[in-house]
Protein backbone atom coordinates (compact mmCIF):
# COMPACT_ATOMS: atom_id res chain seq x y z
CA UNK A 1 0.00 0.00 0.00
CA UNK A 2 1.20 3.49 -0.81
CA UNK A 3 2.43 5.39 2.29
CA UNK A 4 -0.02 8.24 1.66
CA UNK A 5 -3.03 5.90 1.90
CA UNK A 6 -3.30 6.24 5.66
CA UNK A 7 -3.70 10.00 5.34
CA UNK A 8 -5.99 9.78 2.33
CA UNK A 9 -8.25 7.27 4.07
CA UNK A 10 -8.96 9.90 6.73
CA UNK A 11 -10.51 12.30 4.20
CA UNK A 12 -14.27 12.40 3.68
CA UNK A 13 -15.50 10.16 0.89
CA UNK A 14 -16.46 13.14 -1.27
CA UNK A 15 -12.88 14.47 -1.16
CA UNK A 16 -11.45 11.03 -1.91
CA UNK A 17 -13.73 10.76 -4.93
CA UNK A 18 -12.53 14.14 -6.16
CA UNK A 19 -8.94 12.94 -5.78
CA UNK A 20 -9.74 9.76 -7.70
CA UNK A 21 -11.19 11.85 -10.52
CA UNK A 22 -8.15 14.12 -10.59
CA UNK A 23 -5.82 11.13 -10.59
CA UNK A 24 -7.79 9.44 -13.38
CA UNK A 25 -7.75 12.65 -15.43
CA UNK A 26 -3.99 12.87 -15.02
CA UNK A 27 -3.65 9.34 -16.38
CA UNK A 28 -5.95 10.12 -19.29
CA UNK A 29 -3.88 13.19 -20.11
CA UNK A 30 -0.71 11.07 -20.14
CA UNK A 31 -2.11 8.05 -22.05
CA UNK A 32 0.15 8.74 -25.03
CA UNK A 33 3.04 7.83 -22.75
CA UNK A 34 1.59 4.40 -22.02
CA UNK A 35 3.05 1.69 -24.24
CA UNK A 36 0.70 -0.58 -26.16
CA UNK A 37 2.17 -3.99 -26.86
CA UNK A 38 1.67 -5.76 -30.20
CA UNK A 39 -0.28 -8.57 -28.51
CA UNK A 40 -2.70 -5.98 -27.07
CA UNK A 41 -3.30 -4.50 -30.52
CA UNK A 42 -3.93 -7.97 -31.96
CA UNK A 43 -6.37 -8.78 -29.15
CA UNK A 44 -8.35 -5.60 -29.84
CA UNK A 45 -8.42 -6.36 -33.57
CA UNK A 46 -9.65 -9.91 -32.89
CA UNK A 47 -12.39 -8.74 -30.54
CA UNK A 48 -13.56 -6.04 -32.95
CA UNK A 49 -13.64 -8.63 -35.72
CA UNK A 50 -15.75 -10.97 -33.57
CA UNK A 51 -18.25 -8.17 -32.92
CA UNK A 52 -18.48 -7.06 -36.53
CA UNK A 53 -22.02 -7.55 -37.82
CA UNK A 54 -23.42 -8.26 -34.36
CA UNK A 55 -24.53 -4.76 -33.42
CA UNK A 56 -27.96 -5.99 -32.38
CA UNK A 57 -26.29 -8.19 -29.74
CA UNK A 58 -24.00 -5.49 -28.40
CA UNK A 59 -26.35 -4.17 -25.74
CA UNK A 60 -29.06 -1.59 -25.33
CA UNK A 61 -29.26 2.04 -26.34
CA UNK A 62 -28.53 4.83 -23.93
CA UNK A 63 -32.22 5.82 -23.98
CA UNK A 64 -33.25 2.27 -23.11
CA UNK A 65 -30.71 2.17 -20.28
CA UNK A 66 -32.03 5.37 -18.72
CA UNK A 67 -35.62 4.17 -19.15
CA UNK A 68 -34.72 1.06 -17.16
CA UNK A 69 -32.94 3.13 -14.51
CA UNK A 70 -36.03 5.33 -14.15
CA UNK A 71 -38.20 2.22 -13.84
CA UNK A 72 -36.01 0.86 -11.06
CA UNK A 73 -36.13 4.21 -9.27
CA UNK A 74 -39.90 4.31 -9.64
CA UNK A 75 -39.85 7.60 -11.55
Amino acid sequence: MHPAMNQLAQLPVSERLELVQELWDSITDARAQLPVEDWQRELVKARLSEMSGREEESGISRDELWRKVDELRGT
